[in-house]
């Protein structure tokens, strides 16, 4: 027993020394930037939390301590490159709407399926050469899934790097939004930096000092926000012209649906009674994208295959795209 107590007491005392001798490397990071628009900028947050800011979006992820003052930076992507969400609507009874967003970017396909024995026969959203694109995009299928497939084909894949996502759909939804999340390699990566001196220096022996968070003001209270968003998001929100509802702003914060909404069951949505003017969700005018009076919740469809299975193309696609 006097062994064992000795050898805790060894183990709790070294841990307890490298606590102390371990670099506190928690602060604000200027990245620098060639873009004209500004610089970027790392936070690194307690817990294991970080985020980098750059011009028209935020990457965030987790650090952690792998050797001495080496450091591990990973960020948090889904392996998944479609974001599925879905919603009941009655109108559409045994139809299927969905609206794609990014789809433009790649060659992309979808298939909607009822059984896991289907044959993939995957079908192209764009004609090839497809351009002059304009918003939004959304397409009626004439039957109901339980589950949907997507495909994407990047420059210079060939047949034995496609794989397809399968999304689950197990409440029987039948109004979707997809996402195709398009990531560059570089942004994929985990990325290793050594803390030394007050310095973070980086594998191509760049550095920046380390300056103090400032846990009270605007830009530390959004960085936080956007990192619990991105970690708990279950549900997005659009209005029926598809402008997103409620996204982060830097001034404003995340606008809760339930500030000004209330739920309306009949209709399956949010209601913002003072400005609401019923049927206007079946109306398009000038200033429908904006008009905020009534809002669509989609539940974000987590459960996914990503398999390398063999497939047909359909070359008919959904959308025939072409300037004169």
């Amino acid at each position: 027993m006097k062994k064992n107590g000795i050898l805790l007491i060894i183990i709790f005392m070294s841990n307890l020394a490298y606590a102390q001798n371990s670099p506190n490397i928690m602060g604000l990071y200027n990245l620098g930037s060639s873009s004209p628009e500004g610089g970027s900028h790392l936070f690194v947050l307690e817990n294991g939390d970080y985020a980098i800011t750059y011009f028209g979006g935020v990457q965030t992820g987790k650090w952690k301590n792998i050797q001495g003052n080496i450091y591990e930076f990973t960020p948090n992507l889904n392996e998944s490159t479609f974001e599925l969400s879905g919603r009941h609507n009655k109108d559409l009874k045994d139809n299927t709407k969905i609206f794609f967003s990014s789809f433009e970017n790649s060659e992309t396909f979808i298939q909607l399926r009822t059984a896991p024995e289907e044959e993939y026969t995957m079908q192209r959203v764009f004609n090839i050469g497809a351009n002059c694109f304009s918003y939004p995009y959304v397409n009626t299928f004439k039957t109901t899934a339980n589950s949907v497939s997507f495909m994407s084909i990047q420059y210079g894949d060939d047949d034995t790097n496609r794989s397809i996502i399968t999304i689950k759909n197990p409440e029987g939804y039948n109004d979707f939004v997809v996402n195709f999340i398009e990531v560059d390699s570089y942004e994929a990566e985990p990325f290793l930096v050594t803390f030394k001196d007050g310095k973070l220096y980086f594998e191509d022996d760049d550095f920046s000092d380390c300056s103090p968070l400032d846990e009270e003001g605007e830009d530390i209270q959004f960085i936080k926000s956007m990192i619990e968003m991105e970690a708990n998001r279950d549900t997005i929100y659009f209005n029926p012209s598809y402008n997103t509802f409620g996204q982060l702003d830097g001034d404003k914060g995340q606008q809760d649906v339930h500030e000004h909404h209330v739920f309306n069951e009949q209709k399956n949505a949010f209601i913002d009674t003072q400005y609401y003017v019923e049927g206007q969700e079946n109306i398009k005018s000038d200033d429908s994208f904006e008009n905020m009076a009534i809002i669509y919740a989609y539940k974000v469809l987590k459960d996914y295959t990503k398999e390398s299975v063999k497939y047909k193309i359909n070359e008919k696609s959904l959308f025939q795209v072409n300037c004169d």
